[in-house]
């Protein structure tokens, strides 16, 4: 009898990483609403971490569209921490709405 050792299943990544990505646009949401810079910092910090989390999920996958999609969302997300403008805003709203449609 082989042991292995217990892996997630496909379903448990592709779920890890839709929340992930509703994790994500609460807390970009949250911070473009904020006037409060320490709340402001939670919810970047909240946005970088459910970046990880995408990265994590789409590795066990093994999906590189995804892969490729999350790293153009982790760029815009340094481009808004840097200058919340409503052109790196846009971005980032289009990148979420294109890792949902890609979502596996």
């Amino acid at each position: 009898m082989e042991i292995r050792p217990n892996q997630p299943q496909q379903p448990t990544y592709k779920q890890e990483f839709k929340e992930s990505v509703d994790i994500y646009d609460k807390s970009f949401q949250g911070a473009m609403e904020s006037n409060f810079d320490p709340q402001k910092r939670q919810y970047y910090k909240a946005m970088k971490e459910s970046l990880e989390a995408m990265q994590d999920s789409a590795n066990g996958l093994v999906n590189q569209h995804l892969l490729d999609l999350k790293q153009k969302l982790s760029q815009d997300t340094n481009a808004y921490i840097q200058d919340p403008s409503a052109e790196n805003q846009k971005k980032i709203q289009k990148d979420i709405k294109d890792i949902r449609n890609s979502s596996p």
